[in-house]
């Protein structure tokens, strides 16, 4: 999983974004191809963003919300293990 970054989503030309009730708010099929990811379950408004001179109506998110509706990989049996030894009581 891509470790994601509010600036580096900010500098990127190629994520489309538009800042709205002072809040950035980025095109979720952008960041889903930056990311590789599926982010069907993200919170978003269609907002207006240009592309090409064109206004469109775009699925946008916050980077708050990207964050939370990302599709978490599961632990694989290693991690569950190291995990519990964790969390074992001495």
């Amino acid at each position: 999983m891509k470790i994601l970054e509010k600036e580096k989503l900010l500098q990127d030309e190629s994520i489309h974004k538009t800042e709205f009730e002072k809040q950035w708010y980025f095109s979720l099929e952008d960041v889903a191809i930056y990311l590789q990811e599926d982010l069907s379950e993200v919170f978003y408004l269609n907002l207006p963003l240009n592309f090409d001179g064109k206004r469109v109506l775009t699925k946008c998110g916050t980077f708050e919300d990207i964050e939370k509706g990302r599709k978490k990989e599961p632990l694989s049996e290693f991690n569950k293990a190291l995990l519990k030894a964790r969390h074992f009581k001495k």
